[in-house]
């Protein structure tokens, strides 16, 4: 894996926009000629991405979001093949008023999907016996056995990234067919999946210092806006909080004895 994929500690800001249409393609091309594909891309241009999300049984996380805080943060776990390959990733990403962070704890994918179907417990002890368990797996723990996580969503979808070795401190991307599920105890996906990105794409922009002049150029142009896109906040409103039973009988399954 190259050193965009390796690399434990981000911070910085993320600035979220919905394109389709010829907006798209006008984003598209215009990245296409001030940046260069992430290195990771496919001969397609894009790459595969898998999200696993944890909550609590009562959707803490969730409404954490939900409630706009300035200081919160979600566990997730990364891959990025369809057919998982090593490794895989633990990730805390977690948010300080403007200021987006992320910090990962690098497993192998060999052992993982046994860990996930033998309980949060089995969970547990693979991720503080994996090599180089560092401060993301022991809060992942700590949060586990304090707060009853387990796993809430599936999030899936296409990348096309860019990057710049000029200015290694921007980068840009866009994801096509974002699509949720379920998450079963085992950290499968389960039942009909939600396409949370229907008729557009989700273009991102994260930075450290400062946007370069041509795309804030190109967002007055197109007159991009700016929205509030979280994958794990819409799939868990479409998939458990619009519905009331579903949304209960979650909360009482998992909350009533904690999948160890």
């Amino acid at each position: 894996m190259e050193s965009q994929l390796r690399k434990l500690h981000f911070h910085r800001y993320e600035f979220k926009y919905t394109v389709s249409g010829e907006v798209a393609d006008t984003v598209l091309s215009t990245l296409e000629n001030r940046m260069e594909r992430d290195s990771h891309s496919s001969s397609e241009g894009s790459y595969f991405v898998r999200s696993l999300y944890f909550d609590t049984a009562s959707f803490a996380y969730h409404k954490q979001k939900e409630d706009g805080l300035q200081s919160r943060y979600k566990f997730r776990v990364r891959s990025y093949s369809p057919d998982p390959i090593d490794p895989v990733f633990l990730e805390l990403k977690g948010k300080q008023d403007c200021l987006v962070y992320k910090h990962r704890h690098i497993m192998p994918f060999n052992g993982f999907p046994e860990a996930m179907a033998g309980g949060m417990g089995k969970l547990c002890s693979f991720v503080m016996e994996s090599r180089g368990c560092n401060g993301v797996g022991r809060h992942f723990v700590a949060d586990c056995f304090r707060n009853r996580l387990s796993p809430s969503v599936v999030v899936d979808y296409s990348r096309t990234a860019f990057e710049n070795t000029a200015n290694p401190d921007f980068r840009a991307t866009i994801d096509r067919n974002v699509i949720a599920w379920k998450a079963g105890r085992d950290g499968a996906p389960i039942g009909a999946p939600e396409d949370l990105s229907p008729g557009f794409d989700v273009l991102e922009i994260k930075f450290r210092y400062h946007l370069p002049g041509w795309f804030h150029r190109l967002t007055q142009s197109l007159e991009l806006t700016r929205v509030s896109f979280s994958k794990f906040y819409n799939a868990g409103e479409r998939l458990w909080m619009a519905n009331t039973n579903s949304q209960l009988n979650r909360m009482v399954e998992r909350g009533r004895s904690w999948p160890l």
